[in-house]
């Protein structure tokens, strides 16, 4: 009556009903037929919230923000009904789960967030179930051991019912939306539980023994019901048949658990492998713990998946040192080589692109390991011999570290193994960023870029993408750099890796600060942080935040930031640091310390890494150090890249055009910084395109008077772009050149 009669009336009427309460003899069904007839009326369908709302809500719940992974793990247990996310952040916040840490809402890593149903949400299921007959939920009791999905077919073969009685059942808890029916191709009729909170209910009602009979029951009645597509099945297979005592039957069921977790690993689902591959761990133990050939390969196979599933930690924490102790003991060394070389491709991954790693007293051992059992001539070898040589050069030892990773690289390219290949490449552009290798390095850039990725494992193409994108971007190809980008980006979506997430936010941090997004590239580099610790790796956070946001920290004059990153190795970065601080003595005797600790400076036979050089040179000119600017300038002179590339990425010839300027070679200081100015627009690569400008115009200013013009034109490019990109010291310093001027 009143809808048909609002008129023009500025007024909203708003009802809500449950749909399931509604059928067609229902009397608000016949009102709703009539309202669908009126113009100004809509009918919402209300859904679950997705993660992003969840995530609002809790935080609306908290009065603060919550971490991601508490709003997925909440999402992933409630399906995001606003009731049952209530219920179940109250009851984590009670057990213990989530707890405050240093401001902010961290989870206990030992307590799973999955667990039972909150008591106030057992009560709600528990009405809604109480309200069916015995029957139905007799029969959902089956359902319920079954899974969450279940087929009408498996129902019938374990329910001991009638047809009829079963039809009646399931058409009771469809309509009391318990249940949804979901028809197939032909006869198949399959059912899903609403919720997994229902099928949670009924499951632990059942006592024990009877769960365990009706598990052997329903796992005969699979078998027997897709008999012909056992692989797509094995996952439900291999947990039904997990429950019995039966030693044919666990067999089986460690059986399924493999073939399910081999299915999983083909379409990316990684975690889910893990788990299959945990529980048959398990299962073999039961069957036969005297078994350790078997134990050894299980271990081998769930190393594999959990470097796919982005927990390198693990790997090397926990199985890896039990599968290469049962080798050991076994006397098999193909084994022990296999544990060895999956301990260091989780290097690779843990790594994050930095150079330390294997140095470690862990990383050397694993390194030894596989040089102990690796035989001539096998993809084993290569792997050894090139670990080895990322362990030479982590200890300094760079000529011979090459020469390894070179061996190694060839070998890989002759055996055809293209998953060797291509980790052996991200090792080779990892670990060879010295002058003498640049030109070399951009080959097998290239190489990688169109190499077969045929049976290489998404997360090494990935590895590889990324130092490939880094090193096009060392030689000013910004464009071929951002296909390798996106290449890697697609792959992150696909798999969903925490660790390549990581990596993409790094990306996204990179091309901001390369785009002028100063500020940009800060939030992502704090906020990789941030997730770095949520997700609880906070090396390759610290990592990945060392190499993007190190230069818009410094460049905003946020020098204080950039202690959250710099580590005791990043000594080039820590003289860089007190330099632009002011503090000159302090830089000053750190660059004197590089130069007394290598003699060989300048020298062809200084295989010196050049990111630090370029850290060291630019901290030089910053202090007025001539000496230690002549050498690094003879080191770079003609075998440096035209940036950084991955780390801390900036214009080299900037800072070369910086050491000749102090060194009074002013034509070639111009030409550096000609030079650097070409770069920079091509790339468009706006901070060092404003800075080379800045040290252009400084230069005419007090070299070149007559073209005093040229430097007015510069400068004022300069400030524009350093005001607009916030670099506050920049500015300041071309701003006392204009002030000058007007004097």
């Amino acid at each position: 009556h009143v809808a048909r009669n609002l008129g023009n009336k500025r007024l909203l009427l708003l009802g809500t009903y449950r749909d399931i309460e509604v059928d067609r003899t229902h009397p608000l069904s016949s009102s709703l037929a009539d309202l669908r007839r009126l113009p100004n009326f809509n009918r919402v369908l209300l859904r679950g919230l997705n993660a992003d709302e969840v995530r609002r809500m809790l935080a609306g719940i908290a009065g603060e923000q919550v971490p991601w992974s508490l709003a997925e793990a909440v999402h992933r247990q409630t399906e995001g009904n606003p009731l049952f996310v209530q219920e179940v952040i109250r009851y984590l916040a009670e057990e213990g789960v989530f707890v405050r840490d240093k401001g902010r809402w961290q989870a206990k890593s030992d307590t799973p967030v999955e667990m039972r149903i909150p008591d106030g949400l057992r009560d709600v299921i528990g009405k809604r179930l109480s309200s069916l007959s015995e029957t139905c939920n007799k029969v959902l009791s089956v359902a319920a051991i079954i899974g969450r999905d279940f087929r009408l077919e498996v129902l019938q073969k374990v329910a001991g019912l009638s047809e009829e009685e079963i039809f009646k059942a399931l058409e009771e808890a469809r309509k009391a939306a318990v249940i949804e029916e979901r028809t197939g191709a032909g006869a198949v009729v399959n059912y899903r539980f609403t919720h997994a909170f229902f099928r949670q209910t009924l499951y632990e009602e059942i006592i024990a023994p009877r769960r365990i009979r009706l598990h052997q029951q329903v796992a005969r009645a699979l078998e027997e019901v897709y008999k012909n597509r056992l692989e797509e099945h094995a996952a439900e297979l291999a947990e039904h048949f997990s429950y019995s005592s039966d030693s044919a039957d666990l067999s089986k069921a460690v059986s399924y658990g493999e073939m399910a977790a081999k299915k999983a690993i083909s379409v990316y689902a990684y975690s889910e492998a893990v788990k299959l591959l945990d529980q048959a761990i398990k299962v073999q133990e039961i069957l036969d713990p005297d078994d350790k050939v078997k134990r050894c390969d299980l271990l081998l196979d769930l190393g594999d998946g959990l470097l796919l599933a982005g927990e390198p930690r693990r790997v090397l924490d926990n199985e890896l040192p039990e599968a290469f102790s049962i080798a050991e003991t076994l006397f098999d060394n193909e084994r022990a080589l296999n544990v060895s070389l999956i301990a260091l491709k989780a290097f690779s991954f843990l790594s994050g692109g930095t150079s330390v790693t294997f140095s470690s007293e862990e990383g050397q051992r694993w390194v030894e390991r596989a040089d102990r059992y690796a035989l001539p001539n096998t993809i084993g070898r290569a792997l050894a011999n090139a670990s080895m040589g990322c362990l030479k050069i982590a200890n300094r030892d760079n000529v011979v570290g090459i020469s390894l990773l070179n061996e190694a690289l060839d070998l890989s390219r002759s055996l055809g193994d293209n998953e060797t290949y291509w980790l052996i490449s991200y090792w080779w552009l990892l670990y060879s960023l010295v002058p003498q290798m640049v030109e070399k390095r951009l080959q097998i850039a290239e190489e990688i870029y169109r190499y077969s990725r045929n049976g290489v494992k998404a997360n090494t193409v990935a590895l590889g993408l990324f130092l490939t994108g880094f090193t096009f971007l060392e030689h000013g190809q910004r464009q071929r750099a951002e296909k390798c980008f996106r290449d890697y980006k697609i792959l992150t979506e696909r798999t969903g890796q925490v660790n390549l997430h990581l990596g993409a936010m790094a990306i996204d941090a990179l091309l901001s600060y390369i785009n002028g997004d100063l500020d940009g590239a800060i939030r992502i580099a704090d906020n990789i942080l941030v997730q770095g610790e949520e997700l609880n790796n906070s090396q390759l956070a610290m990592s990945f935040a060392h190499f993007t946001g190190i230069r818009p920290w410094m460049y905003q004059g946020m020098y204080d930031e950039m202690l959250k990153v710099i580590n005791r190795e990043s000594y080039g970065l820590r003289a860089l640091r007190h330099a632009n601080r002011g503090r000159m003595n302090r830089a000053t005797q750190m660059i004197n310390e590089m130069i007394n600790f290598r003699p060989s400076i300048g020298t062809p036979g200084d295989y010196s890494g050049y990111l630090w050089d370029v850290c060291f040179l630019e901290a030089a000119v910053l202090v007025g150090h001539k000496k230690a600017s002549e050498l690094l300038l003879i080191q770079l002179a003609g075998k440096s890249p035209k940036t950084s590339g991955y780390a801390f990425i900036t214009c080299i010839p900037r800072h070369m055009g910086g050491a000749a300027a102090l060194l009074e070679r002013y034509e070639e200081a111009r030409q550096h910084y000609q030079e650097a100015i070409r770069i920079c627009t091509e790339m468009r690569f706006r901070p060092e395109l404003a800075l080379s400008r800045l040290q252009l115009a400084e230069l005419l200013l007090e070299q070149y008077p007559q073209e005093k013009s040229e430097a007015m034109t510069h400068l004022d490019f300069a400030i524009a772009e350093f005001r607009d990109m916030k670099m506050q010291p920049s500015l300041e310093r071309a701003l006392r050149h204009k002030e000058i001027l007007k004097a």
